[in-house]
């Protein structure tokens, strides 16, 4: 199969992104960026994909503050994940650099660091400036802060562990500005990365949202966003991204055993949890599927959050050590392709994962959001439906986090030579 793509002009660059906390409103104006191009489906990446990649992620400068979720789920969080895979399929150093000009972005509009004319110094729910990105409108007072924390620093951890997996760039220096009192070579950063990560989850998830079990439930008073309940299942993922990123990078550093074995736990028990209530059943003539609800309680989980989940049990299973299997992985995109995506009413998709369709987060799709793409690696035969659908909708030319995912994953089929 191929599919030429040939796109000229400059396009408003545009991202989805949604959340049960506060929808994004990007701090910046929209910003214009060189359009993206994928232009074939099938073979190697070629160099003017890996070239116009390049040039609109030098186009889109990272959002003057943090707050707001916008390194949750929102532009500049999507970007560093799009950096991090094209990286991995080209090697190429300059599209690392723009990573980690995101992820200092983000490092340094931390709320304990930030300026508060810079969003940050704001007081938290639990009455003191914390380690975090806070979710909540500027005038929001307290702030809010919750789980979705580990989503920033799984973003953030993924450019630390690109750099510790490559020891030829450790000693060499990098042409950015950093805070102060850390050194300027590539290794660096990434403990200082580590480090910052290391210390939200000590002062911030486990004092408050890691009970004696080691399930995920949100605190009580003065909490007042779902106080005493289980996290949901999307925002649990948030978590446990940030914690599998997070003990990779000590693995790969060998400095912290004791930390391994805690993030480990945590993210196996929280996984298994999730696993542990959902229903399974057949569609004819026999494929099994999952049926599960937003949270521990509540409705019909969403076809918008179940992308964070489908996300989640990927980075899950492909760090190999959860007990997240190769099963799982299909029976999610068994739900996801013959469910939701052969459900459609009015143009759009089914907006929830057993086949119907709402409103708000229910109300459907007409493409396929970034973090499903992953599901296209179990579902061989369905990499061409995603590709029509992206290239139908136009997202391919405007999303760095779809055309880059769908770049990473026509490289790994060339590779496992599927096509």
């Amino acid at each position: 199969m191929k599919i030429l793509l040939f796109l000229s002009a400059i396009i408003l660059t545009t991202y989805i992104g949604y959340s049960q906390q506060a929808s994004v409103q990007e701090t910046e104006k929209p910003s214009i960026g060189t359009v993206l191009i994928v232009e074939n489906f099938t073979g190697q990446v070629t160099k003017n994909e890996v070239a116009t990649f390049k040039a609109h992620i030098l186009s889109i400068p990272a959002p003057g503050r943090a707050d707001r979720n916008v390194y949750v789920y929102g532009n500049p969080g999507k970007m560093i994940e799009a950096c991090g895979l094209m990286y991995e399929v080209t090697k190429d150093q300059a599209i690392l650099d723009r990573m980690i000009y995101y992820c200092d972005a983000a490092l340094m509009g931390r709320n304990d660091i930030a300026p508060s004319e810079k969003g940050g110094q704001r007081i938290v729910w639990t009455g003191r400036i914390e380690p975090v990105w806070p979710s909540s409108q500027p005038a929001v007072s307290p702030a809010g802060a919750g789980v979705e924390q580990g989503s920033v620093l799984a973003h953030i951890l993924y450019g630390a562990k690109l750099i510790l997996s490559n020891p030829s760039v450790w000693n060499q220096k990098i042409n950015l500005k950093f805070l102060p009192g850390v050194g300027n070579t590539y290794k660096e950063r990434a403990l200082a990365y580590v480090k910052e990560a290391d210390y939200v989850i000590d002062h911030w998830i486990l004092p408050h949202f890691v009970r004696d079990d080691k399930k995920f439930y949100f605190p009580g008073l003065p909490n007042t966003y779902k106080p005493n309940e289980a996290v949901p299942w999307n925002q649990l993922f948030m978590l446990t991204n940030g914690l599998i990123r997070l003990s990779q990078c000590h693995e790969l550093l060998k400095d912290a055993p004791k930390r391994i074995k805690q993030y480990d736990k945590l993210v196996k028990v929280n996984i298994d949890w999730f696993k542990q209530n959902v229903k399974e059943y057949k569609l004819p003539p026999g494929t099994t599927c999952w049926k599960f609800d937003y949270a521990l309680i509540s409705r019909i989980e969403d076809a918008n959050h179940f992308a964070y989940e489908s996300e989640g049990m990927w980075l899950a299973y492909d760090a190999g050590k959860y007990g997240v299997t190769k099963e799982d992985m299909t029976i999610m995109a068994n739900t996801y392709f013959d469910v939701i995506l052969a459900t459609v009413k009015n143009g759009k998709f089914a907006g929830n994962v057993d086949g119907t369709t709402g409103k708000g987060h229910a109300g459907g799709d007409n493409y396929v959001r970034d973090e499903y793409i992953y599901l296209a690696d179990f579902r061989k035969d369905k990499f061409g439906t995603v590709v029509a659908i992206e290239q139908s909708s136009g997202k391919i030319a405007v999303s760095p986090q779809i055309t880059a995912r769908l770049l990473w994953l026509k490289d790994r089929r060339f590779k496992a030579g599927v096509d």
